[in-house]
């Protein structure tokens, strides 16, 4: 064999060998980064459910009570459905979601309802709505504003629905606190408070 053949196959089997090694050093590269992206994922699914849980900790007890015992985020129909189907924290946040949203659409709840009426009307309202105390409206410590409830006297079984505008009742074990107006229809102005029941619904 001559000299420039051999000379050739040398530099063939280095080109092979840097090749053969520069291959192992790209796969565990991208084995390295392929596991921190498994960790970094996992970690902003953790800091998700931990900002849930947190956020559930400390809910009034009145929210709690309405909520499953068990954790919605973990045991979930939504989520187990298609859990390894779940490629990013989008899927995660968006399942979750999705959760919260049909536990607040199914929320209810049972308690005294004051109302309130002229001393704040024409004021401006958490929702900033200006008050109106004919309307039929409300304040909740911890539903969303803007949203819908139909409220049940459970006396003598008139219902208003009123929309959510404010926040309170602050003092007493109160759930609710109905403008005039809405109290009127339920008949419990002369009395001060009423035992209620309190339903979402989707609109009046």
């Amino acid at each position: 064999m001559n000299k420039r053949l051999s000379g050739l196959l040398t530099a063939s089997v280095f080109l092979f060998a840097g090749s053969t090694i520069a291959s192992s050093a790209n796969a565990a590269e991208a084995k390295t980064t392929l596991a921190n992206f498994s960790q970094d994922n996992a970690s902003h699914i953790d800091r998700v459910l931990g900002e849930l849980t947190r956020q559930h900790d400390n809910a009034s007890s009145l929210v709690k009570s309405a909520r499953q015992p068990s954790s919605l985020a973990l045991n979930s129909s939504l989520l187990a459905s298609n859990s390894t189907g779940l490629s990013n924290d989008e899927d995660v946040l968006e399942r979750l979601t999705a959760v919260a949203s049909n536990s607040v659409s199914k929320f209810k709840q049972t308690g005294l309802a004051s109302w309130y009426g002229r001393k704040f009307h024409g004021r401006k309202t958490a929702s900033g709505d200006t008050f109106d105390m004919n309307g039929l409206t409300a304040a909740h410590r911890s539903l969303p504003l803007n949203c819908y409830v139909k409220v049940t006297n459970k006396t003598n079984g008139k219902t208003v629905v009123v929309k959510v505008n404010d926040r309170g009742p602050f003092s007493g074990n109160r759930v609710l606190d109905l403008s005039y107006g809405a109290a009127k229809q339920l008949g419990i102005t002369s009395k001060g408070v009423g035992n209620v029941s309190i339903e979402r619904v989707s609109g009046p």
